[in-house]
């Protein structure tokens, strides 16, 4: 019970109801002060007001009809309901009228002591003839026990709002640690092998909720990375070996039947060949592993796709007309995306020898740029024989190669290297399904200067 309290209460969501919970007290405590001394004043002066009024009364019945008349309000006053409690009507230090005893000549609001240390006695005073003195006033007990009741009303309102702001902290500290701890199993079932788990997200759309799905989306990508990673294993293995035993054989084959000079230059000349087309491999997947970490991004510069698709035009027809290509510019609005122009020309370059490598002669290779829904829309698109659809989805894996093109050369990872260069650039990749042959993969760049 104590480790669980001790949790509750060392958590952000109590620390927050504490913090709340003093402000409040505070503020009870400002506006009781307020309220206390407002409100003493307030009675104060009504006092003093009636008693005020009393004098006036005394002293106009004094000036119409003489001592007699005043001393008969005194009287009546006193009988009054709602009148001041004490009165006193003297001359020359003796009582003409009146429930005081003969008192000092002082005038204006006059403060007195009174029976008990409650009952002080507020009144007024004044000289209302000749030797002729009057004072009003009333005893301040009321006054007391009003303000005992807002100072013990407004600690009742500290009381209940702090006991409230306590189990409300106690309570938002639950709920906190309840997410939290889900958190936490998740992370230690992913840490203990299971990658399936995912932390529960409850809908409500709060920073918690937000958090989760965030983390949720990690390790998606996390999973992702290594299923790729786990596939990029298994097919450098299996394309790897090839090359490997192919050199290792070269090399027994000279070690065993190599008589001459010549014929040493030649077997070492070969396996330096296939020895630089495995590190060029290599090369190619460390280029895709840095492209895919995201260093370039901090150069990025805006570039209009139009003359770069161009551009490509010009470097490549002349390759194209070789090889019985024809490479033509289709519709070309004006675009401009916040990027790498030395990695876009690569992936333009890799879909167009791609395209060019792939196809047979007579086969048009047409580039296209148009807008749509605010994006900027690339297609490299060819009339050849395009590429069955169950096999689209693996056109962009790393090292996939289809049975058709193991006979040419390449590596299989001229796809992949435009999906990392597209993924760097925010940009969507993939495979147009249309009823006419052949292939159209398709770019959607963001717009950004």
């Amino acid at each position: 019970m104590s480790f669980v309290l001790t949790r509750v209460t060392r958590t952000e969501g109590f620390r927050l109801s504490a913090i709340f919970a003093g402000i409040f007290a505070l503020s009870v405590t400002v506006m009781g002060v307020a309220v206390w001394l407002i409100t003493t004043q307030a009675l104060r002066d009504q006092v003093a007001q009636y008693a005020r009024a009393d004098v006036a009364a005394i002293q106009d019945a004094y000036r119409s009809e003489g001592l007699g008349e005043a001393r008969e309000v005194v009287r009546q006053i006193m009988v009054a309901p709602g009148a001041s409690d004490f009165f006193l009507l003297q001359r020359d230090g003796r009582v003409l009228a009146g429930n005081l005893p003969v008192m000092p000549l002082r005038t204006g609001i006059i403060a007195l002591p009174g029976l008990g240390p409650d009952h002080d006695i507020l009144g007024f005073g004044a000289v209302v003839g000749p030797g002729l003195y009057a004072f009003s006033g009333s005893d301040l007990a009321r006054v007391h026990a009003t303000q005992r009741r807002i100072v013990v009303t407004l600690l009742w309102l500290l009381a209940g709002g702090m006991v409230l702001a306590t189990v409300g902290g106690a309570l938002v500290s639950r709920s906190f640690l309840t997410r939290t701890d889900a958190m936490a199993r998740a992370c230690r079932a992913i840490m203990d092998g299971d990658m399936r788990a995912r932390i529960p997200v409850r809908g409500s759309g709060d920073e918690l909720d937000r958090l989760a799905a965030t983390i949720n989306e990690m390790l998606d990508r996390i999973v992702a990375l290594m299923g790729n990673l786990h596939q990029v294993t298994s097919d450098i293995a299996h394309d790897l070996r090839t090359p490997v035993t192919l050199l290792r054989n070269r090399l027994e084959r000279a070690h065993a039947e190599a008589r001459s000079a010549d014929d040493y230059r030649n077997a070492l000349q070969g396996a330096i060949a296939k020895s630089d087309e495995i590190l060029a491999q290599f090369a190619a997947l460390l280029r895709i592993a840095q492209i895919e970490g995201g260093a370039r991004r901090a150069a990025f510069a805006p570039v209009e796709l139009a003359p770069l698709l161009n551009h490509m035009r010009d470097i490549f027809g002349a390759v194209a007309e070789e090889s019985g290509h024809r490479l033509d510019v289709g519709e070309m609005k004006s675009a401009t995306i916040r990027g790498d122009r030395q990695l876009l020309g690569q992936l333009f370059s890799n879909l167009i020898e791609n395209a060019l490598l792939h196809t047979p002669s007579g086969t048009q290779i047409t580039l296209s740029l148009t807008m749509s829904d605010g994006l900027a829309v690339t297609r490299v698109e060819d009339t050849g024989p395009g590429v069955p659809r169950d096999e689209h989805a693996k056109l962009f894996q790393r090292l996939y190669r289809r049975e058709a093109s193991r006979t040419r050369p390449g590596y299989g990872l001229g796809l992949s290297l435009v999906a990392a260069i597209a993924e760097l650039h925010g940009a969507k990749v993939g495979i147009v399904e249309r009823d006419a042959p052949g292939l159209c993969v398709e770019l959607s760049f963001p717009l950004g200067v």
